[in-house]
């Protein structure tokens, strides 16, 4: 059954009973006629295979769907008020972003408020906004309609420690032990170096909030960076035990290891690299992510299609480049000239990644290395006794979730990476993917799930520290 999408200017993203319901929710409807208002929406535009319409045309079947089953008065109501499948636009003089609830959410945190507490005050805007018709706003007049929020919510105190946040609060100076450097202290960064110790994320905000009170009621305004960190190692210790914050600990030796670290992120398109990729940068503070697809793009600007063929290919059609003319490239290939394809373009990718590697082990700086062309068999090239390599293979075992990640991909990159050729080639990604989880095994190298980052980060980020520790101790 086709997905029915919304469209605005160049945007395209699929329809959502949910967010009509909350629409009509808002609007005054009973939970039994908002859905089924939603219902009959989107029954209405199957049966006519509409398959895409805009937010207005949506808008206004919505409404004609809830007068008749709600009432005129309560289908008045809901056309009044901005949908929440419209976004409202914060416009200043120079430039136009999405409303978010989230950023909200973060900025009344820096007031004190709990996560929680926070996300529902930002819900509560959220859903002002909405029911008066707001469809641009400038952040002077968000910032009013959040302190009202505020005020209901949370009393006159937590309005006006928002409305002074930038002027009540001067900033904390973390000072380098043994050094003249400085730099401010950020309750954002400390969350991230908890997060990197696998500690949940309203646990890692609030420790960060309890450190900052802290230093602010015993009036400092600076605070050396090793007894910052022995602060929060005894807030963890206390509130979660031996373990974290020995891990804590650990980790924060990460920041400034004796050897860079090197990190191989292998694995077919499709099985969420990228986003491993930044989610471990973020954890361990590195700044550096080389992707091999970059690299090989660097290389094709630099040798003729005529010279290499195979590297002027995609991975999963190399093979094609091996054949003799006249051969037809229309059956799919053999087992053997897929992976020979496969192999011949990672050899010569190899060249370039080997070169980034020498280059970060001269400047002493981590990376992260990520792409289909970081396979096991070729890694020798980049050892080095002066850093410390850490490799790892993503894998999406289950052929159904792996297709949902390449449909999803082409939603939020708008079509730029069109699912249809992926899937085109899906058998031909599968056994590259086998070929290279048979390596990995043959080599010992750890295979993570793809399918939540979230996990494969904290397993990637025990299989690093592991491999720092013991190339330290050896």
């Amino acid at each position: 059954m086709p997905d029915i999408y919304l469209s605005s200017g160049k945007l395209r993203w699929p329809f959502s009973k949910g967010l009509v319901t909350e629409s009509l929710l808002n609007a005054g409807l009973e939970d039994n006629d908002a859905q089924a208002v939603s219902q009959g929406v989107e029954t209405h535009l199957r049966e006519l295979e509409q398959f895409e319409l805009s937010t207005l045309d949506l808008k206004k079947l919505v409404a004609h769907y809830a007068r008749k089953v709600a009432g005129t008065e309560l289908g008045q109501r809901f056309e009044e008020q901005t949908p929440t499948f419209e976004g409202i636009i914060v416009q200043d003089q120079t430039s136009r972003v999405p409303f978010s609830r989230g950023i909200l959410a973060r900025s009344f945190e820096r007031v004190g408020l709990a996560p929680r507490a926070a996300y529902s005050a930002a819900l509560e805007v959220d859903r002002t906004l909405h029911l008066k018709g707001v469809q641009e706003i400038n952040p002077q007049q968000l910032e009013e309609v959040a302190a009202q929020a505020l005020e209901r919510l949370e009393g006159n105190g937590t309005r006006n420690l928002y409305l002074n946040r930038y002027r009540t609060l001067g900033e904390i100076e973390v000072l380098e032990d043994g050094t003249d450097v400085s730099f401010s202290f950020s309750k954002g960064i400390l969350a991230q170096t908890l997060l990197a110790a696998g500690i949940e994320a309203s646990y890692a905000q609030r420790i960060a909030r309890e450190v900052e009170q802290t230093l602010r009621e015993e009036g400092l305004d600076e605070v050396s960076r090793s007894s910052l960190r022995e602060r929060t190692e005894n807030l963890v210790r206390r509130d979660l035990g031996d373990d974290l914050a020995d891990r804590y600990r650990i980790l924060r030796s990460l920041r400034h290891p004796a050897k860079p670290i090197i990190i191989l992120i292998g694995g077919v398109t499709g099985t969420g690299k990228s986003l491993l990729a930044s989610e471990i940068a973020y954890r361990l503070g590195i700044t550096r992510i080389v992707s091999s697809d970059s690299v090989r793009e660097v290389m094709r600007a630099m040798v003729s299609r005529e010279l290499l063929p195979t590297l002027h290919a995609s991975t999963f059609t190399a093979w094609q480049a091996i054949l003799p003319p006249g051969v037809s490239r229309d059956n799919a290939p053999s087992t053997r000239n897929l992976l020979q394809g496969f192999r011949e373009q990672v050899q010569q990718v190899s060249v370039g990644l080997s070169a980034v590697v020498r280059r970060s082990i001269e400047e002493h700086s981590s990376v992260i290395l990520e792409g289909v062309h970081v396979v096991p068999e070729y890694l020798g090239g980049y050892a080095s006794k002066d850093a410390t390599l850490v490799p790892m293979l993503v894998a999406v075992p289950d052929e159904d979730e792996h297709r949902g990640h390449f449909k999803m991909r082409d939603l939020e990159t708008q079509q730029h990476r069109p699912v249809e050729r992926y899937l085109h080639y899906f058998p031909q990604i599968r056994q590259i993917q086998d070929s290279l989880l048979e390596g990995a095994r043959r080599e010992n190298i750890p295979i993570l799930d793809g399918l939540s980052v979230e996990r494969a980060a904290e397993q990637a980020v025990e299989v690093i520290t592991r491999r720092v520790f013991k190339s330290s101790s050896s």
